[in-house]
């Protein structure tokens, strides 16, 4: 028997396989102890998946990923930044509710080795003209504009904003970024779901539920060098009409075109 965990995420299914459910026991190869190079690694491939799971859950087609740079002579540092921001999110939620609508963001900023920027993620609503409304209110530069896709999957998106912010947040000692990002709190979080499955092992090569495809490349078979049990990741994505039938993987060639 083998155990299968689930996290139900918007559109997508996030799976985790593993020969075991116990935590914290090793078994024969199992490494001791990851180098600190190698725990920071792990944290942030955790902290994409954590959020995979997040945008997943709460964002959709229509949305956007927003990117507020400055012009050159207004560049703030990076205390001022985080205050701007902040006003900028509550002038922001303010319109939303004038329309009885609540806004969700998911926030970071970057600043190690580049100019500093911010990044966001915000829900569409019908009845407003969110990007005017953007930039009516960011008076530092330029905002830009990527509409999310329309399979629910941001996978590449969460990867992004954590190896984007990365730098910024290994700098323990700046204290204007204590955390990979920031939330709304209206947002979803789903909770994982966990089962037995009565199989000796599972098939290398997932098959999908009815109504859904596996996302070729997030499948990935291993054996945890920490605690030497097999396990196996993929990520399922919905299928929303009969073109996606067809679909074998998610491509997000065409997810990172900006959109002024």
């Amino acid at each position: 028997m083998y155990f299968k965990t689930e996290i139900k995420a918007g559109k997508t299914i996030l799976v985790h396989k593993s020969t075991s459910k116990r935590t914290g026991v090793k078994e024969k190869g199992a490494k001791k102890t990851p180098t600190p190079e190698e725990m920071e690694k792990i944290n942030q491939i955790n902290a994409e998946r954590k959020l995979t799971v997040v945008i997943n859950a709460n964002f959709q087609d229509g949305d956007f990923h927003l990117i507020l740079t400055y012009y050159k002579k207004m560049r703030p540092d990076p205390e001022e930044a985080k205050k701007q921001v902040k006003t900028f999110l509550k002038e922001m939620r303010k319109a939303y509710r004038k329309v009885e609508a609540s806004l969700k963001y998911i926030h970071v900023t970057e600043y190690k080795n580049t100019a500093i920027h911010h990044h966001l993620v915000i829900n569409n609503i019908d009845g407003l003209n969110v990007p005017k409304l953007v930039r009516d209110l960011w008076h530092y530069g330029n905002p830009k504009f990527v509409v999310m896709n329309t399979n629910g999957q941001y996978k590449d998106l969460a990867e992004y904003l954590i190896k984007e912010t990365s730098k910024t947040f290994r700098e323990k000692k700046d204290k204007a970024h204590k955390q990979r990002y920031s939330c709304s709190r209206n947002l979803e979080r789903p909770k994982p779901k966990t089962k037995i499955v009565k199989a000796d092992r599972w098939l290398a090569d997932p098959r999908p539920p009815k109504g859904y495809y596996v996302d070729l490349d997030t499948v990935e078979n291993g054996i945890d060098r920490w605690t030497g049990r097999e396990y196996q990741r993929y990520i399922l994505v919905q299928i929303v009409d009969n073109v996606d039938k067809d679909i074998k993987t998610s491509s997000s060639s065409n997810y990172w075109t900006k959109r002024e």
